[in-house]
């Protein structure tokens, strides 16, 4: 619960800015007319964070999916909410999807760590330990000394050798590796 609250703020921190940097409100990509109080992009990301956290998947991934289609944002706001409809589509179980977005967020933000984490974690579902562990190992080299980053590893490292797959040592890690990403 902590982590989606700790993403909901930097996603409303991060999409504010589009609202107090911008003299007149951005219309949607799709939108014919200027927004309306329920189309900001704040409002956006409150209906699907709410939406999320009730576990009304469809309508978050919807939301985000709103969010994402935006003229304006910066390329870091669009890996944000990328990031945000991953995390909706892995909660849904849609766990090929949610790759597909945490590769989509790094296209957006390379340097991304939580979009590293995120994806090496759904890889560790899907029982790729080897992409896991590349991706979480990159997430720790970007952001170091993150708990949640160290922990992870210690744990899948022992996950690995459980299953006789010999983990990397720490000076030689397996690169991340991304998906194709299809057409939007």
């Amino acid at each position: 619960m902590m982590r989606i609250l700790k993403i909901f703020m930097l996603a409303a921190v991060s999409l504010a800015a589009i609202s107090f940097g911008c003299p007149s409100p951005l219309p949607a990509q799709n939108d014919d007319g200027p927004e309306t109080p329920g189309t900001t992009p704040i409002a956006l990301v409150e209906e699907a964070y709410l939406a999320h956290r009730r576990g009304n998947y469809p309508e978050a991934i919807e939301a985000y999916s709103k969010i994402i289609q935006r003229r304006g944002l910066t390329k870091r706001e669009r890996a944000i909410s990328y990031l945000l409809r991953g995390e909706a589509k892995r909660d849904a179980g849609q766990l090929d999807e949610a790759v597909l977005d945490f590769s989509r967020a790094l296209r957006q933000w390379p340097g991304y760590p939580q979009a590293h984490f995120f994806r090496g974690r759904v890889y560790e579902e899907q029982g790729k330990l080897n992409d896991a562990y590349a991706d979480i190992y990159r997430a720790a080299q970007l952001e170091p000394n993150r708990e949640a980053y160290d922990t992870s590893l210690a744990v899948l490292r022992q996950r690995m050798a459980a299953e006789g797959i010999a983990p990397p040592t720490d000076n030689a890690p397996l690169e991340p590796v991304s998906p194709e990403l299809p057409a939007e």
